[in-house]
C-alpha cells in the first residue's frame, strides 16, 4: 500500500493542464515569443519570464506522463509473463510422485485380516514386495502426460475365499491390481482394477475402473502347452466417471518358459501374452506380457501397452500408456 504524506501547502504558479498522451506542438524553428507576447524570430519568452531561444514549450509534462505509462505497461506485461511462467511450471510439475514403500506397508498392515493361509505353488507370501519399473501415460484432452517410477511397491494380500490380490503402485496417482485364485491346479484371474488421478491445476480428476471376469481368465493352466490360447471376457465400469458398461475381450497365450535373475538368483518363470479389446463405454486395446514365478505364481516381470478412448463433456479423450515392472527381491516385508 502506498502511504500519502500531506505536507504544509506551498503556493506555486499553476501550469497549463494537458490531457494524457496529447502533445503540445513545438514552435516552428526560428520562432519564439517576443517581449509583450509577440512572436518573433529567434527569440524566447521576453522580459518578465524569458525562455532561451529555441526552447519548446510544454514538452516536459508529457514526457513524464509518457514514461509513467511505459512503466505501468511494462509492469503489467511482467506480471502476465511471470504468471504464465508460473502456470506452465506448475502444470509441468503437478504430476505424480513415487509412493513410498513405508506408505504401502502401513496400508497393508492396517488392512491385515489375520487370516491364516499357507503360501504355496500358486499363492505367494503376503506382504509388500520391492519392484522397479516405469509408467508413461498421456491424455489427449486436456493434453497432459506423466512419468512414473522407478520404485514401485507391490502388495500381496490374502482374501477370505483363498484368493489373493497383487496391487502395483506405479505412483501416488496410479495403481493397478489383479485378483488371482488357485482352482483345481490352475491359477485364474477373477477380477482386476486400475485407478488414475490427473492434476490439471484448476481441476483434479480421479477415476477407478473395475472389471469382473466370468468365467475367470486363465492365468496359469495346470497343463502347459506352448502357443496355447485361452479366451476370456470381462465386464467393467468406471467410478465416479460414468462411461457406461465397458467390455474387455481377448486371449491369453502361453509363450513359453524363461529363466530370470531376481536378486542374484535364477528364477524359473512362465511367460504369457494377453491381447484385449475394449468396447461399449470405452474403446481401445491393451497388450500385456507377464512372467509368473513357477515357485509361487507371483508375477515377477511385466510390460503393458494400452490405448483407450473415453467420452467426456468436451469430446472424446484418449489415454495412451505403457509401463513395466521387475521384481527386485523375492522376500516381502510382512
Amino acid at each position: 500500500m502506498t502511504r500519502v504524506v500531506h505536507d504544509a501547502p506551498v503556493w506555486v504558479r499553476p501550469e497549463p493542464i494537458e490531457p494524457l498522451f496529447v502533445t503540445i506542438p513545438a514552435l516552428v524553428p526560428g520562432e519564439g515569443v517576443g517581449a509583450g507576447g509577440d512572436v518573433g524570430a529567434g527569440t524566447g519568452v521576453g522580459a518578465g519570464g524569458d525562455v532561451g531561444a529555441g526552447t519548446v514549450v510544454g514538452r516536459a509534462p508529457f514526457a513524464r506522463r509518457h514514461r509513467t505509462a511505459l512503466i505501468v505497461t511494462a509492469a503489467i506485461v511482467t506480471v502476465l509473463v511471470v504468471g504464465a511462467g508460473f502456470f506452465v511450471y506448475t502444470w509441468n510439475h503437478s504430476g505424480p510422485h513415487e509412493l513410498a514403500g513405508i506408505t504401502a506397508y502401513q496400508r497393508f498392515r492396517s488392512g491385515a485380516t489375520g487370516l491364516v493361509a499357507d503360501p504355496g505353488k500358486l499363492r505367494p507370501h503376503e506382504g509388500v514386495y520391492s519392484y522397479t519399473g516405469s509408467g508413461n501415460e498421456r491424455v489427449s484432452l486436456p493434453p497432459k502426460s506423466q512419468v512414473e517410477g522407478p520404485r514401485i511397491p507391490g502388495t500381496v494380500s490374502y482374501r477370505p475365499d483363498g484368493c489373493w490380490v497383487l496391487r502395483l503402485d506405479y505412483s501416488d496417482s496410479h495403481w493397478q491390481n489383479s485378483t488371482y485364485c488357485p482352482r483345481d491346479g490352475n491359477l485364474v484371474e477373477v477380477a482386476r482394477a486400475g485407478w488414475y488421478r490427473w492434476n490439471f491445476i484448476a481441476l483434479v480428476i480421479a477415476d477407478t475402473a473395475t472389471f469382473t471376469c466370468t468365467p475367470p481368465e486363465m492365468a496359469i493352466p495346470s497343463r502347459l502347452v506352448v502357443g496355447q490360447r485361452f479366451a476370456f471376457a470381462c465386464t467393467g465400469k468406471n467410478d465416479p466417471i460414468d462411461t457406461g458398461v465397458v467390455t474387455m475381450t481377448g486371449t491369453n497365450r502361453y509363450v513359453g518358459p524363461e529363466t530370470l535373475r531376481i536378486g542374484g538368483r535364477a528364477v524359473p518363470t512362465l511367460h504369457f501374452r494377453e491381447v484385449a479389446t475394449f468396447g461399449g463405454g470405452q474403446t481401445g486395446t491393451n497388450v500385456a506380457d507377464t512372467w509368473f514365478s513357477t515357485i509361487d505364481g507371483l508375477p515377477v516381470r511385466g510390460t503393458w501397452r494400452t490405448v483407450v478412448t473415453s467420452p467426456t463433456l468436451v469430446g472424446a479423450s484418449t489415454l495412451t500408456g505403457s509401463g513395466s515392472f521387475d521384481l527386485a527381491s523375492l522376500t516381502p516385508r510382512t
